[in-house]
């Protein structure tokens, strides 16, 4: 089965990196990073990733409109929104726009890599570990 491609995107580096760090620890993936909605935007016109998990809320272009931008070239791309800001009209407009789910903040890893899982195993891109 081929690798899976994640693109992790948070203007805060430090969520990014514990975010990428647990979820490669846990599952066997490509994982790229973005700080900003327009470097997230650039990244998925250049490449094609299997699942982008972004932040909402950041400077500049929005998660929303990133996935709102990007579902029109990279359709196959799937998007999981997560933000601090936890209300119903943030996760309804993270939908509408085209993400598969909204997961509110803080959050803990655990809780992220269940939904990624999830989300990959849906895509056929990840199959539980047999032990």
């Amino acid at each position: 089965m081929p690798k899976a491609k994640i693109l992790i995107v948070d203007d805060e580096k430090d969520v990014i990196e514990r975010l990428a760090s647990f979820i490669s620890r846990k599952i066997d993936c490509i994982i790229e990073q973005a700080s900003s909605g327009e470097e997230a935007l650039n990244k998925l016109k250049g490449d094609t990733f299997d699942l982008a998990v972004l932040d909402i809320k950041m400077p500049g272009l929005s998660g929303i409109d990133v996935i709102t931008e990007a579902i029109k070239f990279t359709p196959r791309t799937k998007f999981l929104a997560i933000s601090a800001y936890d209300s119903y009209e943030i996760a309804d407009q993270a939908l509408k726009a085209g993400a598969i789910d909204f997961i509110p903040k803080p959050q803990t890893p655990e809780a992220i890599e269940l939904k990624v899982k999830d989300i990959l195993s849906q895509m056929g891109k990840y199959e539980p570990k047999q032990s």
